[in-house]
């Protein structure tokens, strides 16, 4: 008896080694040991659809390509959840199969730290959330306004990373539109209004009329210095919808009032190349992430708040086609 509880001690032993992550390979070549700390990852893709038959069998665990063009699989992630990158490609976020914590792993520095708030719940056929990182990694933003199609919408939060704890919670309904970056403020917004969330208590104003409207898109993103910006887009309502940028709106979080109102004529020829403040460059001037109609093609555009004046300031094309999902490390 003894002779087996060796063998199984061992096989135990051995079992605690095998990495979360697993190599990929084509039959018959012998497996390269798995990534050894120290080389960020450049982007992340859930599966690749050639037949554009959206997700299948082969679309439970996601792949991560490493800066130096290695290609990993998640093997420890819970099956068709979702993922972030920072914008390095340290630190990659998901929900670990097995006891179901959200996890943030370091690929540079090998660590792992669990978030100590209940695993989010499952609406539909896949986990109805999105993990996503703040603050180059510091912060962790459980986003259930993104996809949570039920009735009872669990209330969104933002856990510090380096203590597992939930330091704010959303009301519910609402979604994050910016934290500081030492987490002592957020913003939060929901079809009506906006509140400002400290250590002093929460001071909520109504939106701009212009912003109440369903053609706003994205959510107000905040400077940091008391402005915040958000975009309107032409047309859209379902059905002939035109969601490209007409307006960019920037108003006081102080007073809730519009500071300024500018059109938008940026080069987008697809109605459905939508537009999203993704950060500030400066105090007059807003970063715009734009789909462009094709999959995973984005332009990012910096527009001046107070004349709408345009440069090109960037672009992203899939790395290949017909992947299903994407996640750069860029976004």
């Amino acid at each position: 008896m003894r002779k087996f509880v060796v063998i199984a001690a061992v096989v135990a032993a051995c079992a605690a080694l095998v990495p979360a992550w697993t190599a990929v390979r084509a039959p018959g070549q012998r497996p390269r040991p798995a990534p050894a700390p120290g080389e960020a990852a450049a982007y992340a893709y859930l599966c690749d659809n050639a037949n554009d038959e959206g997700p299948h069998e082969e679309c439970a665990h996601w792949f991560v390509v490493t800066s130096g063009g290695r290609t990993w699989q998640l093997t420890d992630a819970v099956e068709r959840g979702h993922v972030d990158l920072t914008a390095d490609g340290r630190y990659l976020a998901y929900q670990r199969a097995g006891d179901g914590r959200l996890v943030v792993r370091d690929l540079v520095g090998g660590t792992v730290r669990a978030i100590q708030e209940a695993a989010p719940g499952v609406d539909g056929d896949r986990l109805a959330y999105r993990p996503v990182l703040l603050g180059k990694g510091r912060w962790l933003y459980v986003d259930y306004a993104a996809g949570w199609d039920g009735v009872a919408e669990p209330p969104s939060f933002v856990a510090d990373v380096a203590t597992g704890r939930t330091v704010w919670r959303l009301p519910r309904g609402s979604w994050l539109g910016g934290l500081d970056d030492d987490g002592s403020r957020l913003i939060v917004e929901d079809d009506k209004s906006f509140s400002v969330m400290d250590a002093s208590g929460t001071t909520t104003r109504p939106l701009p009329a212009r912003l109440r409207a369903v053609e706003a898109t994205g959510s107000l993103t905040p400077d940091g210095t008391g402005q915040a910006a958000q975009v309107v887009s032409r047309n859209f309502p379902a059905g002939g919808a035109d969601l490209r940028p007409a307006r960019l709106v920037t108003i006081d979080t102080g007073t809730g009032k519009a500071l300024h109102d500018v059109r938008l004529a940026l080069p987008l020829k697809d109605r459905a190349s939508r537009c999203d403040v993704s950060g500030w460059a400066g105090t007059r001037e807003v970063l715009l992430r734009c789909g462009t109609g094709e999959p995973f093609h984005e332009i990012v555009f910096r527009v001046d708040t107070r004349t709408g004046h345009h440069t090109k300031a960037g672009e992203t094309r899939p790395p290949r086609s017909h992947l299903f999902e994407l996640v750069w490390a860029a976004d």
